[in-house]
Formats: C-alpha cells, structure tokens, sequence
C-alpha cells in the first residue's frame, strides 16, 4: 500500500478516534485480501513487522496475509496489541485491557460487520461528542452489555473500530452507549 494512502487512512482513525460513532469511508482498495476493503486498508495502516496481531478465530487464509503482507507477527489473543475479529462473540473477554497504571497496554479490537447501518439504534455519549450520536450498526447480540461492561472499566479497556465494505467507525473505550 503506498505511504499517501497509508497517511490519509492514520488521519481517519484518529479523526474517527476522537468523534465516536462519526462514519467514514475509506477510498477504494483494489488489493486481494481475505478482509473488507476498510479492514485490508486499516490493517495495512495500523501494523508492521513490530506490531503483534491477533485473529478472534483461526483462519489459515488471514494469517497469512497478515504475515506476508503486512508483515506482523501473529500472536495469542492475551498478547495482542491489535485484533481483527468477525462475527464476534461479545461473552469473550480475552483480549488486554491494559491496568490502571499503562492503560494503554489494551488492545484494540477490529471487528468486520455486515452494516453500518439497519442495526439496533444506539446512542452515543462522551468526549468527542457535543451532546448525543445515534448509530445503528448490524452488530451481534451482546455488544450493549459488552460495551456498558467497557465503558465500566475505564481507563482500562478496549477500543473498538467497526468495519463494513469501504466503511468503518470508532468506538473508544470511553464511549458510553445505551439503546435508543
């Protein structure tokens, strides 16, 4: 991936970052991956060869495309800095939290939906947002208490970055969401 695309992609997240819930959307990416577009290009964006990875289920064909082209090291999911996760099962809690002390040693969770939109309707509140976001992402069963349960733990926790087609969102951990 050229280092333009790469830059303009870094500016979106934190863009994205820091307005939870904003919706962006990524230029095309014609490369082959076993991604959605907004996934192979945050992938391609956020990792290297120094930046450990990790898959929420095996899958022969993803590891090694993030091995052979983005050059990271696939790990276990406890020592994970990045993970990318389909279909997600909201019970699991095996990813860093990072402590009270380096909060910052959490992970951050991609998670691959099929919309972005047509979900259950929640809003959003916290930094970033002036008074309230509603988003309605296609998003498995679980994710409210999953995500009450996060918020809940702050500093500490996992970040979120919803992706769908060229499509993708940020929800940090110190979001806060409830049901519409």
């Amino acid at each position: 991936m050229m280092t333009l695309d790469c830059q303009l992609t870094f500016r979106m997240l934190l863009e994205a970052m820091s307005c939870p819930g904003q919706r962006m959307t990524l230029p095309d990416s014609a490369e082959e991956s076993p991604f959605r577009p907004a996934c192979t290009t945050i992938l391609h964006t956020l990792l290297d060869a120094d930046t450990p990875v990790a898959l929420a289920y095996p899958d022969a064909a993803a590891e090694h495309w993030l091995r052979t082209r983005c050059y990271a090291p696939v790990v276990p999911p406890k020592d994970a800095v990045f993970a990318v996760a389909t279909n997600w099962s909201w019970e699991e809690h095996v990813f860093p939290i990072g402590t009270e002390e380096e909060p910052e040693d959490s992970a951050t969770l991609i998670i691959e939906i099929s919309t972005l939109q047509g979900g259950p309707n929640l809003i959003l509140r916290g930094p970033g947002i002036q008074s309230t976001r509603a988003i309605a992402p296609e998003i498995s069963a679980g994710f409210l208490p999953f995500s009450q349960h996060n918020h809940a733990l702050y500093p500490r926790g996992i970040d979120l970055i919803l992706c769908s087609g060229r499509d993708f969102l940020c929800l940090p951990r110190t979001t806060e969401i409830e049901e519409a």
